[in-house]
């Protein structure tokens, strides 16, 4: 018989490994965009973090980071985490750009590493892998 209830144990796990795959998402992305001196990157923290899993199991709400990506002075991307649990992926990250949104999901199990795809549009299957050429064509960058 298999066990299907989850531990808080293991739900605080898997928040903290999201915060993790965030955080290192944006240090991809600041490593991208170091040796571009005209790309200046801010973060805020001000993602509240306290999804229906939280907050049945009494865990701790969270702020999550934000990352604003300016090209000479003015914004040309945001980057917002927004939720773990979405069903079908192991959490997902939108990037706002002036050409609408990209819906970054993690494809990964739960603790692997992660796998990052970008879905333009409500289309199922039409996901691009995210890497740095994928990025830099989204930010324009030649």
């Amino acid at each position: 018989m298999i066990d299907t209830t989850i531990s808080k144990k293991h739900l605080e796990e898997r928040v903290n490994d999201w915060e993790k795959r965030i955080f290192d998402l944006y240090s991809l992305i600041e490593k991208w965009l170091a040796p571009l001196s005209l790309y200046k990157i801010k973060k805020r923290n001000d993602v509240r973090m306290y999804e229906e899993f939280m907050q049945r199991n009494n865990i701790p709400e969270r702020t999550l980071t934000s990352l604003d990506i300016y090209f000479k002075g003015s914004i040309v991307a945001t980057i917002k985490p927004i939720g773990l649990w979405i069903v079908g992926t192991n959490g997902r990250v939108d990037i706002l750009v002036s050409q609408g949104a990209v819906m970054l999901v993690d494809i990964s199990e739960s603790f692997d590493s992660p796998i990052w795809v970008a879905h333009k549009g409500p289309k199922i299957g039409k996901e691009k892998e995210f890497n740095k050429e994928y990025f830099f064509n989204l930010l324009g960058v030649s």
